[in-house]
């Protein structure tokens, strides 16, 4: 749940999603018709599929039904799962040409794989497997992205507000850029005085809203030092002024938000997730 969202794909459901799950069902042999809507057909098809491999046969595309599911592929592969995944559009940015599902995973197809997954922090290695689908599952509009040892501010710039963020709830690491073994361990001390489940070195969907500590006009320190690191133009200095406040007020107008320059959780999430998205 952490480093894997999911979210229930079930009957009445439509659009890329259902088309995904239909594909895959495809590709596992339970043949069905790709028209995007979750109705009887493919309720069957799912129910067909659970008893098949003795799950819950519940009609529902569910955390324990989606696993066994996913078709993990790659360059070179062909047929319905890179269709599944290729239906997705995987559009680098909101301008680009979404992804034909010509059911055969090239360059073009490997290349939008890698972006996607470094969008949103995932391993990079061009493959569509049990963590890509997670999120190309998901509803978007509410998981979070994953940030993983060994990553950098570089290559995934959340490195730094994650690493002030930590400070700011005490943990006495160096804000550096690396996301290396002491952040780590960091995130994993956190997530165990967090909750029981899903404690790793990850921070992910169930560590963000945690980790999180909103910061407003007038403050100061590491968790305003958190926001104004994802701004590149703003100093990180850690006092929340004029210019802060004016960059976070303009973020927010520009997605739509209510501009009270606060950076609360809702503002956050926008901070961090792909643009593209």
């Amino acid at each position: 749940m952490n480093v894997e969202p999911f979210s229930e794909v079930k009957a009445g459901d439509s659009g890329a999603p259902v088309t995904g799950v239909q594909y895959l069902l495809r590709a596992q042999g339970f043949p069905v018709a790709v028209d995007g809507v979750f109705g009887l057909a493919t309720d069957g098809a799912v129910r067909d599929f659970q008893a098949d491999r003795g799950l819950p046969v519940n009609g529902i595309v569910d955390q324990t039904s989606r696993p066994p599911l996913v078709v993990t592929t790659g360059p070179g592969d062909t047929g319905d799962a890179v269709r599944g995944l290729q239906s997705f559009g995987l559009s680098i940015i909101p301008e680009s040409t979404p992804l034909g599902a010509d059911g055969i995973y090239g360059s073009e197809t490997e290349s939008r794989v890698r972006m996607f997954q470094g969008g949103w922090g995932l391993t990079i290695d061009g493959f569509a497997g049990r963590e890509t689908w997670s999120y190309l599952l998901a509803d978007r509009r509410n998981v979070w992205p994953l940030v993983k040892v060994r990553a950098t501010n570089d290559t995934n710039f959340r490195v730094l507000p994650v690493q002030y963020l930590l400070r700011a709830r005490g943990f006495d690491i160096e804000a550096d850029g690396f996301y290396g073994p002491i952040t780590g361990e960091a995130v994993r001390q956190f997530d165990g005085a967090s909750r029981v489940l899903y404690v790793s070195t990850t921070v992910g969907n169930l560590t963000w809203p945690a980790l999180i500590v909103p910061a407003e006009p007038g403050d100061s320190g590491d968790a305003v030092r958190a926001v104004q690191s994802v701004f590149p133009r703003l100093a990180v200095d850690g006092s929340f002024g004029a210019e802060t406040e004016a960059a976070v007020r303009a973020f927010q107008e520009t997605f739509g938000l209510f501009a009270d320059g606060i950076a609360g959780p809702t503002t956050w999430h926008l901070l961090v997730v792909p643009k593209s998205e």
